[in-house]
């Protein structure tokens, strides 16, 4: 969940550029014939919590392709980025490996990425069976190079055992910003004796202020990537919502919310609400011990309904020494089989069509289903080429204006001109 800075982002485009200079991305015609596919490939990813559903998924790959190994290679996401820009600079690359929406063009614009036109070509992967804004994502310079592995959208945790406790009524699914500032309120002044707050937040876009932005009217950046969005009124408001909630002490001041992080004010009750990804905090809420105290709620309105999806990809190496073997896993990822496996771990929502029951089913108490309704009103993650170089620095500016040190407006001119910067020079 932590955003990663993964050094000076420009000096990571230019070590892709250079690697990029002496290959290709076209990725050749792969087969999937199982009789015409063997040798050892190694899949990369990030998330541990992901393991035992990557296993098991391998497993089911084996029964299909018996003479291919694939090697799981588990890489924290603190490092994850930076080992791949490492490899990536030296032509090492994973076969098949995670990407996300921030950094899948710097990846395709460089080659280092094979496309899976033949892979959609011979039926093997079926792009009409995910989220179609989503698998678009994916598609660079009129080449498809993955679909969507997974979706995260965002709801609002509650406990409601604290909200019991503090006398203050469930919210309504149509509640609203106002609505919720007012709830944590509520439930600060019933229950701030004992050291509980009525919401807790992660300090950075995803799960917070991307989706407030949104609900306003606002944007990040414009549809074609070439300017910022933050001009826009809507943005300004978007960005106000969170000081206000740490202005009138109804959530962490923004020092304890970096030591200790919204989700385990959570799981502590020390916080009756707090707003996140699927991905990231299903499994940790399905398994606390105050599980049976949780649901998920849709996130609070503003102008309009909105949330951020944001989909993880596997892709292919355009550098793989074994594609038939890279992308006859890559195929084996993307299909029903693959996802419902994936799904029915319940560590996050599967992309493929009619896969989300599973991940619904696997925590049957929470209300997953929020999480899966939220696809509907999702505004695509915000990125450019070289996301990183402007998104880096959110969370700074983001805290200082939580923390009041900065003003919303003031806030919002500072990123939009580290963003147009940025841009600039894509």
């Amino acid at each position: 969940m932590k955003k990663v800075i993964a050094g000076a982002a420009m000096a990571a485009a230019v070590a892709l550029a250079l690697a990029g200079c002496s290959t290709s991305s076209s990725g050749g015609t792969a087969s999937t014939d199982p009789k015409d596919v063997s040798g050892e490939i190694t899949y990369a990813f990030w998330d541990p919590n992901q393991q035992p559903a990557v296993e098991s998924i391998i497993e089911a790959f084996n029964e299909e392709y018996p003479d291919v190994t694939v090697t799981p290679v588990v890489t924290p996401f603190a490092q994850y980025w930076t080992t791949l820009q490492t490899q990536a600079s030296s032509n090492t690359l994973p076969d098949v490996f995670w990407m996300n929406m921030p950094y899948f063009k710097l990846y395709a614009s460089n080659g280092q990425l094979a496309p899976i036109d033949d892979l959609v070509e011979s039926g093997a992967i079926d792009p009409s069976k995910y989220p179609e804004n989503l698998t678009d994502f994916y598609s660079y310079d009129g080449q498809q190079y993955a679909v969507p592995k997974d979706v995260d959208t965002n709801a609002m945790w509650i406990n409601k055992a604290l909200f019991e406790q503090a006398g203050v009524p469930l919210p309504s699914e149509d509640w609203t910003y106002d609505d919720y500032r007012a709830t944590a309120k509520a439930i600060t002044t019933a229950l701030g004796g004992q050291g509980v707050y009525g919401t807790a937040f992660y300090l950075f876009g995803q799960p917070t202020f991307y989706n407030s932005v949104f609900a306003d009217g606002g944007s990040i950046i414009n549809e074609d990537g070439t300017a910022s969005g933050w001009t826009d009124p809507g943005s300004v408001e978007g960005l106000q919502i969170w000081a206000d909630l740490v202005a009138d002490g109804s959530s962490p001041t923004v020092e304890q919310l970096s030591e200790t992080l919204a989700d385990q004010w959570f799981v502590n009750g020390k916080a009756a609400m707090f707003p996140s990804i699927a991905g990231a905090s299903v499994a940790l809420i399905g398994s606390s011990p105050n599980a049976a105290d949780y649901t998920a709620f849709p996130l609070p309105q503003g102008t309009q309904k909105a949330t951020v999806g944001h989909a993880l990809s596997n892709v292919v190496s355009a550098q793989s020494k074994n594609m038939n073997a890279a992308k006859a896993f890559q195929a084996f990822l993307a299909s029903q089989q693959a996802q419902e496996i994936q799904s029915e771990s319940g560590v996050t929502l599967s992309a493929y069509e009619g896969t989300s029951d599973a991940f619904v089913a696997s925590y049957p108490n929470l209300g997953l289903q929020t999480f899966v309704d939220a696809i509907d009103y999702a505004f695509p993650y915000p990125a450019s080429t070289n996301t990183d170089a402007w998104s880096a620095g959110e969370p700074a500016i983001f805290a200082q204006v939580v923390s009041g040190a900065i003003t919303a407006q003031d806030g919002a001119d500072q990123l939009a001109a580290a963003m147009d910067a940025a841009l600039a020079k894509e």
